[in-house]
């Protein structure tokens, strides 16, 4: 009788595990190290290289790296990481985009992955250079062109519309820093640097890549386009005018009859109504926006202190977040990440899509909304009282002091006006 050399089937079990577990550890890559230093980061676009910085620090009392995506005069903390394959992932601070990124002898090459509408998700060509610190071009000539200061531009967009915007820069030497205001908000920090007959301006914070290529034409003006990633050009004409100014095309308030009302689900998925006893009564902040625009991301880091201060005094705010993402497990999620970045307070809405139409059907209070953000100021009364379009952030320096101070006196004189 033959001996049976079969074996038990726990043993077995256990010993197809550990084979499994093994072929995964050997066809497993390495996973990306962060090696600390100072990189030059380069998208690819259809109008040529957007570059940006990028800094890997070893803290002093050891533990995991310290990364800062650096855009112009600012420095984005990036603290989510995770893999992909062979890749290491940096998730961008409240955003649902990430940069994918495999290790080479340079320092690393991947993707930016930019979350458009409809939650598709557009990749763009990315190296990262270890020691390399310059914007565009290493050195630039001894006797640049002066291009500092303020200039009127008309934006044409593809379809062949128009719209005013407004040029602030500084130059020193060959290099400019600044951004270009437009009524719907700030391009946030530019830099970049002057040739001797063009400028190469670029942003990215981990929001929306924005480059610009602008030719210094002989009459003293300047032509040229921006391209936001790969999805949107528009041609620019520029010529300077220190007294160009803008206009709020701010949504048409209903009449005073028709009170703003809204309910639409919190983050819990429990339904938040502008009628709730939370609101009644108080002044309340109403914010139209979106994870995916950077405008919203400096309106959000505003209005945290402003509620702190003033919430004693009657002050409510409430978000109202219209969305790339047609799921709404994907847009929580992404509002998780919004909320976390900022420590936001206040009850945070899954209002729609990220469509201007959207925004306008949802809310019939309201007339067009033509811009992301937008912010509604309704009174005690459940009125409202003021709406502006756009927001002029920390880049825009001046315009956003002012708009700072101005907007905290309007709230503070609502909150001290008597229902």
């Amino acid at each position: 009788m033959r001996a049976d050399c079969r074996l038990p089937r726990p043993l077995l079990t256990l010993l197809a595990l550990a084979a499994a577990l093994l072929l995964a550890g050997c066809h497993r890559a390495p996973p990306v190290a962060l090696v600390p230093g100072n990189y030059r980061g380069v998208l690819t676009l259809p109008g040529g290289e957007l570059p940006f910085g990028l800094t890997i620090a070893t803290p002093p009392t050891g533990g995991a790296p310290i990364v800062y995506l650096l855009n112009g005069a600012e420095a984005v903390h990036v603290t989510e990481f995770g893999r992909a394959g062979s890749r290491l992932v940096m998730q961008m601070p409240g955003y649902g985009n990430r940069l994918e990124l495999d290790a080479d002898p340079k320092g690393y090459h991947g993707e930016a992955v930019i979350v458009r509408p409809g939650a598709k998700e557009e990749r763009l060509p990315l190296r990262v250079v270890r020691d390399e610190r310059f914007r565009f071009q290493a050195s630039g000539p001894k006797l640049p062109p002066t291009v500092g200061g303020r200039w009127a531009i008309s934006v044409r967009a593809a379809d062949g519309r128009e719209r005013p915007a407004i040029g602030e820069f500084k130059q020193l030497g060959w290099r400019v820093f600044g951004t270009i205001l437009d009524p719907s908000g700030d391009h946030r920090y530019l830099e970049g640097d002057v040739t001797q007959d063009e400028v190469l301006l670029s942003a990215f914070d981990g929001g929306l890549p924005y480059l610009y290529r602008l030719k210094i034409n002989a009459d003293g003006t300047m032509s040229g386009r921006w391209w936001t990633g790969t999805w949107s050009a528009a041609q620019l004409s520029l010529h300077r005018d220190d007294a160009a100014t803008l206009t709020d095309p701010a949504v048409t308030a209903a009449p005073a009859q028709a009170p703003l009302s809204f309910s639409f689900p919190d983050l819990d998925g429990r339904p938040v109504a502008l009628a709730d006893p939370r609101f009644r009564g108080k002044v309340v902040i109403v914010t139209l926006g979106g994870t995916w625009c950077p405008n919203c991301h400096d309106e959000a880091a505003f209005l945290v202190p402003l509620y702190r201060d003033l919430k004693d005094q009657g002050l409510e705010i409430v978000s109202l977040q219209f969305e790339h993402y047609p799921d709404a497990a994907a847009a929580v999620a992404v509002n998780r990440r919004f909320v976390a970045r900022f420590s936001i307070p206040w009850p945070v809405l899954i209002a729609g899509l990220s469509d201007r139409g959207d925004a306008t059907r949802k809310l019939p209070g309201l007339g067009r909304v033509y811009a992301f953000p937008t912010t509604v100021l309704v009174g005690r009364d459940g009125r409202i009282a003021k709406v502006h379009s756009g927001f002029n952030g920390p880049a825009t320096g001046q315009h956003y002091l002012d708009f700072q101070k101005d907007f905290t006196q309007t709230v503070r004189a609502l909150l001290a006006a008597k229902p």
